[in-house]
């Protein structure tokens, strides 16, 4: 995967899901506001995200990455299956 983001970003805070599914990427909320939720996701552009969370907000790049990396603050999600399974 080349061209592979991970962004953190905010959205609305009452359902946080994307708007379409299922997504390509895997994303996770990593904290609530009583204003907002705030989310961290692989795309490969910012298009990905405005689509996906088109009420999105102050959007950060955190890296541009090889590959999608999982750990114990982002572990794989059970829904998500990688391209190569």
């Amino acid at each position: 995967m080349s061209g592979l983001i991970r962004v953190r970003f905010k959205t609305i805070i009452e359902d946080y899901r994307p708007v379409n599914w299922p997504v390509k990427y895997p994303y996770w909320c990593v904290g609530k506001s009583f204003f907002y939720s705030t989310l961290v996701s692989y795309a490969d552009g910012r298009d990905y995200i405005m689509a996906n969370w088109p009420e999105a907000c102050d959007l950060v790049i955190e890296a541009e990455v090889d590959s999608i990396e999982f750990d114990g603050r982002l572990p794989k999600p059970e829904w998500y299956k990688e391209a190569t399974e």
